[in-house]
């Protein structure tokens, strides 16, 4: 597949699934698709998903008066909840115009547009200069990039001396995993071309030049998302098979391959295949 063409399907997968996310994953309220960050802070699912950018945005220490990157910004949830609660200026780009038109919408309607804008550009390969950032965000967005490795050094050259990378995403345990039918099937069905090993991950970042390269494993504090995702899967596929029995509006295969993905992502998980991780490294 080429990477144009893996580009659309990132697109349409986000588009074709945006309803379930809206029914099961509080996205109008959180603006959030990605997993939620549960420790003792926090008392409910929605707030789970807004404590991953709380725990992201201490870890990678983002002040009042610095510029951010936010490489795939979704629907702009993670840039205008930084902008709310720190006041920092940012920049959300994905591939999807969609998205971009969405979250141009949500920060205007969080009365933030002035601190935030979105654009259409692949994080791999971006058009901005030099040191135009002080940190480049990836909130469980890294994982779609064409080449983890091709991010990095992109996120290297965007960042200036003193600027820092922050990722929270899922990683294997072991490269190989990425051909286990588990992994296999879950990626699949999220559209994700391979995830990368925190192994592999950090020496990408050290040979790129980042130093103070931390890995934290943070799957405890993410199994709580996990686990709803799997009951989802349950709940979903019940729905598939009643509206098959009452010849109701077609799934696609892409909106079934989703509903699965909900269950491998569970079972490879507790089979230790992968983790979920969050990564920082500052740009010397």
């Amino acid at each position: 597949m080429s990477a144009t063409e893996y580009h659309k399907r990132i697109i349409e997968y986000y588009n074709s699934t945006e309803h379930a996310y809206r029914d099961s994953w509080d996205l109008d309220n959180s603006l959030s698709i990605h997993y939620g960050y549960r420790d003792g802070k926090v008392r409910s699912f929605p707030q789970s998903l807004l404590r991953m950018n709380e725990v992201m945005a201490e870890a990678s220490a983002i002040t009042s008066n610095e510029r951010v990157l936010d490489a795939g910004c979704g629907v702009g949830g993670s840039s205008i909840f930084l902008a709310m609660n720190v006041g920092c200026k940012l920049t959300g780009i994905t591939l999807s115009e969609r998205q971009v038109r969405q979250a141009t919408a949500n920060a205007q309607k969080k009365k933030v547009d002035g601190l935030v804008d979105f654009k259409v550009m692949n994080y791999c390969d971006t058009s901005f200069a030099d040191e135009s950032f002080d940190v480049v965000w990836g909130c469980e967005s890294i994982c779609y990039a064409d080449s983890k490795e091709q991010f990095i050094k992109e996120a290297y050259r965007l960042l200036k001396p003193g600027g820092r990378l922050v990722v929270a995403d899922g990683f294997v345990t072991e490269f190989k995993n990425n051909d286990h039918k588990v992994v296999r099937q879950w990626l699949d069905g999220w559209q994700v071309n391979y995830l990368e090993s925190p192994e592999r991950f950090e020496k990408f970042m050290l040979q790129t030049g980042f130093t103070t390269v931390s890995y934290r494993n943070i799957s405890r504090e993410t199994a709580h998302s996990s686990r709803r995702l799997y009951y989802f899967y349950f709940l979903a596929s019940l729905y598939l098979w009643w509206k098959k029995l009452t010849f109701s509006s077609h799934t696609t295969d892409m909106q079934k391959g989703n509903i699965k993905a909900c269950r491998y992502q569970y079972h490879g998980m507790k089979k230790g295949l992968w983790q979920y991780g969050l990564i920082t490294g500052i740009k010397p």
